[in-house]
């Protein structure tokens, strides 16, 4: 192997590090600090000034790194370092660094490339070229090779030959050994490096289901061979995998002879007097007890005898040593990837495209995929081999995450035993079955180890297949510990080690299952349920084409009125929409226009709680809910899959607004805006970055006229964090427009939410058919609740809103009077002539008054308490008065006679209890005082329907104007 060779045969940033790390020590610099994968710093003290350098390390040639460069050097430099810039490259233009020089602003800058480096190493590590035993030598460039070949991934999914070097991947893992807390006297763990694997004594590590332990082994041995090079020592690094130990019959020493035979190695004794062995075991998991106990034994034997130290992986470390005799050995845990080594993994494997890396990493933020995978150098090799052959989101490939994941831990290179006739499509199906079950089971109940057993033993008898009974504790071995997926919790229960793994195999068995149709039923009737939903997510992924499941779907989740279903159902219907990329986009769409409509639902929901004093959202106000909207649609909407079906929307709900533009109902047009809003947003901001319908609604729409959105705007693209934020603020004289409309602006800020709603000034409601307007903030506010108690929350088919205004005199009959009389003069859209408009009037003197005031020339009479307009669908309604011999005296023919009032629904005794009547002069009837907002507040306690019973019959009198039938709980 000569010079350039071992140069080039660098793959890893984090390995030329360390060459440079080193260097820095050997040459005689201080303070020599690793900063990240790509920055050394070390100090070079003198007698007058101590200098600082920075290394700034990359592999391979400079061209399309140049910025990322750069970058690096702003970040970690000052105007005082020396800057170094290293590549393993043979060259770097002139070209480059003089634009690098340009863009740093510095001179104090070098360059070293392959030959700087060589040399470099030649003067201060000269035993990194190799030591001179030719024996060992030749053996570790055979290791070596044979590690970079036994990519076992690659086999067992049959990637391409471009994933050979892709995959040879390392990040430094977190590994921790188990001591004894001297005060406590229970074991702790304690962080140590990889180093600390080099000593010569026993280790088993144990770490979940692609945790990285056969890289970890792997690298070990690399170490090995490093550290033999660089120190002359005389260390006998052997790999052995499962099927090395099973076909040498379950005899180590046999397996080394085979190994080592296959390296061209004869001469065995050789091996075993001149060098210290240390045998790098892939795992013992998945043989059958008896032979687990045979392998153990023997390695005891073999360590008291030999020049020899093992090091073994595990998924069960309890699960080896138990009832065994073991000898003496440190137990290590290997941990799962933190974000830091996430982000690392992926600069390693797009190490030649950082701009892949960047792109997958922001995927992974936005997505929240890193809560929905085990962090595993596994699922993260998965994810970027995905990313690099499809190049489509993680979301819409989640599914085939975990198909690869499935097929590498229930289809991998396995050994024979008696268990051979549990092949990879028996494991799924015991798995996929288990998993339905598990989740079709209140409160997700797991088997007993016992019921487990029972379970495969029905499983195999339901498919005609015979199992013995001797060999089950070892098939259920084989079915938990030995695939990673299913463990024994610390309640002797069979539990997946992932909840998503119990997602994924659930949706499998729905996929599979004759009764398909059936089973999907329950996915849509469950949708916002946590578990349910992520089924969900799966199963849309197995095909990625579902129109029928699609729309049974979104017909289902228009029914939901609940904040959190609505908003649970808005994030799952941004992933399902995604999972179903190749779906027709106008079916898609309309997933879209529904998870708009839910928003809606959501902020008047956020709302209602807000007036209800409710922890959290007590004092929020329009903008804030509007915002937290905004952005949680943007969170589960940004998507190149769903850009399509965006669009779509856009143009589908952009229509219905040309037909509100002259609406007199102005919350729809501004609920309509806010809606075309978010989509344009989201197009705007992440992945898409088309500002055209953004535009749209600034020049054609004019949408900064309102206040409200001129502080979505200003407010909104900024948490968005839009990368054209500033210029589309200075295009559109953000700050102008600030000043013009600064008294709205004000308001919006300075109220709450609690004092808006039920008023013309609440901005963002549902869009519906039914308006009802009343008297007074304290009517509308008594009429939601009763309506919700009836109908256990249900979300009302209607609109209400009062007649009192904010912090000015207004409100009562003599206003809804006129909003009604004027209305009819000012309707002229169809959009608004198809509206059924109510006023409910208060059955009192005042009420009666103004009811019985309406033009009758306009106001035509349906009977004594209902009139309608003569062309419009306008009516006027006084409050019913209950068929109850309670109310009789209620109906006086004197108009000033007439006491009831909204209140007069709640039962006597209780308005009694809180001093809201007296007595008139009438027999059994009783005037309505006290303060009608206190008592507003008060009755939002109540949750028993026979408190509010009375008021069914209002509603029904609504009903019976606008074709609804409710089933009201009187």
């Amino acid at each position: 192997m000569n010079k350039k060779e071992t140069i080039q045969s660098i793959k890893d940033l984090t390995s030329l590090t360390s060459i440079i790390a080193d260097l820095c020590q050997k040459s005689g610099l201080s303070d020599v600090k690793i900063i990240s994968q790509n920055i050394v710093s070390a100090t070079e003290k003198s007698a007058f000034k101590n200098k600082s350098h920075k290394f700034v390390v990359t592999l391979s040639e400079l061209d399309g790194k140049v910025q990322h460069i750069v970058e690096l050097i702003k970040e970690n430099c000052t105007k005082d370092d020396e800057i170094i810039v290293i590549t393993s490259h043979l060259k770097i233009s002139n070209y480059f660094k003089k634009w690098i020089i340009e863009q740093v602003e510095t001179t104090k800058i070098d360059f070293w490339n392959e030959l700087t480096l060589t040399e470099a190493i030649d003067k201060y590590l000269p035993n990194y070229w190799g030591h001179n035993d030719l024996f060992l030598k030749s053996y570790e460039e055979s290791f070596i090779t044979d590690l970079l070949r036994e990519v076992e991934l690659k086999k067992v999914l049959k990637l391409e030959k471009k994933f050979d070097e892709l995959l040879n991947v390392f990040i430094e893992p977190k590994i921790y050994i188990y001591k004894e807390d001297k005060e406590t006297e229970r074991p702790i763990k304690v962080k140590i490096s990889i180093e600390h694997l080099l000593r010569e004594i026993n280790y088993i590590i144990s770490g979940d289901a692609g945790t990285g332990k056969s890289t970890l082994l792997k690298h070990v041995g690399k170490l090995i061979i490093d550290q033999n090079r660089e120190k002359g020592e005389k260390v006998f690094p052997i790999f052995i995998k499962q099927t090395d130990i099973h076909d040498a019959g379950f005899t180590i020493v046999n397996a080394i002879k085979n190994i080592l035979n296959n390296f061209g190695i004869q001469d065995i004794d050789k091996v075993y007097k001149d060098y210290h062995i240390v045998l790098l075991i892939d795992s013992l998991d998945e043989f059958e007890k008896s032979n687990q106990e045979k392998v153990i034994s023997e390695l005891s034997r073999l360590t008291e005898k030999s020049n020899l130290n093992f090091i073994i992986g595990t998924r069960n470390y309890e699960s080896l040593i138990r009832d065994r005799q073991v000898c003496e050995h440190k137990h290590v845990d290997l941990s799962n990837f933190d974000q830091r080594q996430v982000r690392q993994y992926l600069d390693n494997f797009f190490k030649f495209d950082l701009a892949k890396s960047t792109k997958l990493w922001e995927n992974l933020q936005e997505n929240n995929i890193l809560e929905r995978i085990p962090v595993t150098p596994l699922t993260i090799s998965l994810v970027s081999i995905l990313f690099e052959e499809r190049q489509y989101e993680v979301p819409a490939t989640l599914t085939d995450v975990y198909d690869n994941f499935n097929i590498f831990l229930l289809g991998r290179l396995t050994v024979k035993s008696r268990l051979e006739f549990l092949d990879i499509n028996v494991k799924e199906r015991i798995l996929s079955t288990y998993a339905l079950n598990v989740m079709r089971s209140s409160n997700r109940e797991r088997k007993s180890k016992n019921e487990f057993i029972i379970f495969i033993k029905e499983f195999f008898q339901s498919k005609s297949i015979t199992v013995n009974e001797e060999i089950v504790p070892e098939l259920l071995n084989s079915i938990t510990e030995g695939t990673g997926i299913l463990y024994l919790d610390d309640k002797g229960q069979v539990s997946f080690t992932h909840d998503h793994f119990m997602e994924y195999y659930a949706s499998r068995e729905i996929f599979t299952q004759h009764d398909r149709k059936e089973l999907e039923k329950e996915l849509i009737k469950n949708f916002t349920e946590y578990n349910w939903q992520n089924a969900s997510i799966f199963y849309a992924g197995r095909t990625k084409d579902m129109p029928e499941f699609l729309t049974a779907l979104i017909k289902n989740i228009n029914n939901y009125s609940h904040l959190n279903d609505c908003l649970l159902a808005v994030s799952g219907l941004g992933y399902v929409l995604q999972a179903l990329w190749m779906t027709n986009s106008t079916i898609r769409k309309d997933g879209v226009v529904t998870a708009l409509n839910l928003l809606l639902k959501a902020d008047s929901r956020v709302k209602e709680l807000a007036s209800d004093k409710f922890y959290f959202f007590d004092g929020i106000r329009d903008i804030d809910v509007a915002i937290l909207n905004l952005f949680w649609f943007y969170k589960h909407f940004n998507s190149i899959v769903i850009r399509d079906p965006l669009k779509l929307a856009f143009e589908e709900l952009h229509e219905e607004m040309e037909s509100l533009k002259r609406s007199v109902f102005e919350k729809d047009q501004v609920s309509k805006l806010f809606q075309l809003f978010c989509i344009a947003s989201t197009l705007n901001t992440g992945k898409n970055e088309d500002e055209s319908k953004l535009n749209e609604l600034f020049n054609n729409d004019e949408i900064l006229k309102h206040p409200l959105f001129i502080l979505l705007f200003d407010i909104g693209l900024d948490i968005l964090e839009s990368s054209n934020a500033v210029k589309l603020k200075e295009n559109f004289n953000l700050r102008e427009k600030g000043r013009r409309y600064v008294d709205g602006i004000k308001f919006y800020l300075e109220k709450p939410s609690d004092e808006l709603r039920f008023t013309t000034y609440e901005q963002l409601i549902p869009i519906k058919k039914v308006e009802l307007f009343t008297e007074g903030k304290t009517d509308a506010s008594i009429i939601s609740n009763a309506f919700s108690i009836l109908t256990y929350s249900s979300d009302p088919y209607w609109n209400i809103t009062s007649m009192d205004k904010v912090n000015k005199a207004g409100g009562g009959a003599h206003d809804l009077h006129k909003y009604l009389s004027n209305l009819g003069k000012v309707i002229i859209t169809d959009s608004d002539k198809t509206k059924i408009i109510i006023g409910i009037f208060d059955n009192d003197s005042k009420g009666n008054q103004e009811f019985n005031g309406l033009s009758s020339e306009i106001f035509l009479s349906i009977d004594h308490c209902t009139k309608k307009h003569k062309d419009l669908n306008i009516y006027a309604i006084k409050l019913p008065i209950p068929h109850n011999e309670n109310y009789n005296s209620y109906h006086q023919e004197k108009q000033e006679f007439r006491f009831f009032s909204i209140e007069h629904y709640f039962p006597l005794d209780y308005l009694k209890a809180e001093n809201m009547v007296k007595e008139t002069s009438i027999s059994n009837v009783y005037e309505i005082i006290g303060n009608k907002t206190t008592f507003a507040d008060k009755v939002k306690t109540l949750k028993k329907p026979e408190e509010f019973e009375n008021f069914a019959y209002l509603f029904r009198a609504i009903d019976k104007l606008t074709n609804y039938n409710i089933n009201y709980m009187d």
